[in-house]
């Protein structure tokens, strides 16, 4: 199953026979049974196996639900019918558009934000874990590390050669991602008021895209790249590239729990106001107790309090 991924995340749905989706050794202590109550789900390419496995624990009979939803062939392009997949950008305006009622994620970009009050649509933003927002490199690359203003610099086309790096003499070839995806929001956020140089042919239309050209650019080019550390490093567990530390600190799991890698940021959770179905609230509680945090930790973010 890839929805609107390029990553294959069959072994991860609900109903997956041999899943590897995590369950909590915690009791929830909660269970909706009925399945007009469930919430419906969407998020971020990274963010399925953590939502799927919320709704693993807490959804009763979920994974014959979907099973038998697919089978049906009623699919209409959400990849399911309660724990659906599409994409940031989709999953979004699903949200707003009620079709979904609750997206995982990072923080929504500006023109996200300006659709949902376009659309008199008041959202509502729980972090409920932590994640780094992270760069890598071939790992034949000398640069382990760089800083903040050396990455606005490459990114805002100051800077085109590795060698005025400390690296190699070759060309920074510095790949962006789509626009209101959930990596280039975080880059945009990240550059400030410098301005991101035009994408240029350096644009990957996915995440697992840029990891597979800079991987394939190891000893030729000088490909650069950015997205989330779970993606790189717990889904696509790529092989041909490395994080590079920001500011002399490495995106480690330990450093993102104690706030010391400086592109720290939330993993949200974003549900409309007002919503009338009050399994939402109650989702919402459950995500952020006990056993919901344990869930977090286990998939391979950071849980909050840490």
């Amino acid at each position: 199953m890839h929805g609107y991924s390029s990553t294959d995340f069959t072994d991860y749905t609900v109903y997956a026979s041999k899943s590897k989706l995590v369950t909590p050794d915690t009791d929830p202590g909660y269970m909706i049974e009925n399945e007009e109550e469930m919430p419906v789900m969407d998020g971020a390419e990274a963010c399925y196996p953590l939502y799927a496995a919320f709704a693993k624990a807490v959804y009763k009979n979920i994974d014959v639900i979907e099973r038998e939803y697919i089978q049906s062939g009623q699919d209409s392009g959400a990849n399911g019918k309660i724990v659906t997949f599409t994409n940031t950008v989709v999953g979004f305006e699903r949200l707003v558009n009620c079709d979904a009622d609750l997206f995982f994620g990072a923080r929504p970009s500006k023109s996200q934000q300006e659709y949902a009050k376009n659309a008199g649509v008041e959202l509502v933003i729980t972090p409920i874990g932590k994640e780094a927002f992270v760069f890598f490199v071939e790992d034949d690359n000398p640069v382990d590390s760089l800083t903040s203003e050396q990455l606005r610099a490459i990114y805002h086309g100051d800077v085109t050669n590795w060698k005025d790096m400390g690296g190699k003499d070759e060309e920074i070839v510095a790949f962006q991602r789509p626009e209101n995806s959930g990596s280039q929001t975080m880059m945009q956020y990240f550059m400030g008021e410098t301005s991101l140089m035009d994408p240029k042919k350096y644009y990957v239309a996915d995440m697992a895209g840029v990891l597979d050209v800079v991987a394939q650019y190891a000893n030729e080019a000088g490909a650069l790249g950015y997205s989330f550390r779970y993606f790189v490093e717990e889904l696509q567990q790529e092989k041909g590239v490395k994080l590079i530390s920001v500011d002399g600190v490495a995106p480690t799991l330990e450093n993102i729990e104690n706030g010391t890698y400086p592109l720290t940021v939330d993993l949200v959770l974003i549900t409309r106001k007002n919503n009338k179905n009050a399994r939402v609230e109650q989702m919402i509680e459950f995500i952020l107790s006990e056993s919901g945090q344990e869930i977090i930790r286990k998939t391979g973010y950071a849980a909050l309090g840490n």
